[in-house]
């Protein structure tokens, strides 16, 4: 089985409060984020279910431009679906 290829990496971060996503082709995702300042560093494994709408909102709004399209489908599959048949 052959690793998992990182789609995009974004920045959330807010302040000096650092907020980092990685979205990943096989659907999962991991935050490497600051609780604050004094438990900084700490990572999870998320999945596309896990995100609230308004961060997927705003990793596709901040994804680079050529990597959205891929970003969109990983993040918004449903809708993907709708538009094959």
């Amino acid at each position: 089985m052959s690793e998992p290829e990182a789609i995009c990496n974004v920045n959330l971060r807010t302040g000096v409060i650092g907020d980092d996503y990685t979205l990943y082709d096989d659907g999962r995702v991991l935050n490497y984020y600051d609780r604050n300042t004094y438990s900084e560093n700490n990572d999870v494994w998320l999945t596309v279910q896990n995100l609230s709408e308004y961060i997927k909102y705003r990793l596709l709004d901040e994804c680079p431009e050529h990597l959205k399209e891929k970003a969109k489908k990983l993040l918004y599959p449903e809708t993907d679906k709708s538009t094959e048949a």
